[in-house]
This record gives C-alpha cells, structure tokens and sequence, in this order.
C-alpha cells in the first residue's frame, strides 16, 4: 500500500466494477425475465463484490493481505447463508447477503488504504440497491 492516494488509478479500477455491476445486472435481467429468484441487483451486487475482491488482489502486494481479503469473502459468505432463507416457493434474503457481502468488500479496500475506490464502490452498491431495486419492481412487479 502507498502512502499517497493514488486516485487516477483508483478511478480507472472503479470503472472495473462499474463494468462488473452492469454485467451482472445484464445477467439478472435475463434471470428476473425467466421469473427466478435472483434477479437484475442481486447478480449486480454479486458481481460488484467479486470485482471488488479481485481488486484487492491486484492491489496489495503482501501474500498475506491477499489470504486474509480471500478469508473476508469465505467467512461473510457463511454469514449470508444465514440471511437466506425459503418461505415455500419464495426465497428471501438474496439481496440482503449480496449487499452485505459488497459492504465486506468496501470494508476490505478501505481498510487497505484505498479510500476513494472503496467510496466509489459504496456509491455503485447504493446505486445498484436503490436504482435497480425501483427498476425491478417496476417492471417486473408481477409473478
């Protein structure tokens, strides 16, 4: 990690998990088509999250601040799993457990120094939350 932001880089691997949320919002759309439980912001915030976690191993150099970002995703994906839970067709809590393991990873940048791309990736989550919720539900608000 050095000292001094470097926000040009910073900014240019945002634009690597905005790519990502968008993607994934491309798979969610054709799964919410198809009438399945994970749709358009969940696959987003998936995607977004993995993004974010393969940053963080670009980005640290020490072996063991790869191990313990990798050990982050592993334990808050046992963690979401609790979340999760099946109400007789209908799963809740999917979003929830992607939401939560997209703040792990902003937790993680930040907690490497890398302040304005984990602000960044917090802003894409509350988009991906907030934005892709409204659009979801207004479009697909039937069975």
């Amino acid at each position: 990690m050095s000292s001094l932001p470097n926000w040009p880089m910073e900014l240019l691997l945002l634009e690597r998990v905005a790519l990502a949320i968008v993607l994934g919002s491309a798979i969610g759309l054709e799964r919410r088509l198809h009438h399945h439980a994970a749709g358009l912001h969940t696959n987003a915030l998936v995607a977004g999250g993995a993004a974010m976690f393969c940053l963080i191993a670009t980005l640290l150099v020490d072996p063991n601040a790869t191990r313990v970002a990798g050990q982050v995703a592993v334990g808050i994906g046992f963690v979401c799993a609790g979340v999760i839970f099946r109400h007789g067709s209908v799963i809740h809590g999917l979003n929830t457990a992607s939401t939560v393991w997209c703040s792990a990873a902003v937790g993680v940048l930040a907690g490497s120094g890398y302040l304005l791309l984990a602000m960044g990736c917090a802003g894409l989550v509350l988009i991906a939350n907030v934005l892709l919720h409204i659009a979801e539900h207004r479009w697909f608000s039937g069975p």
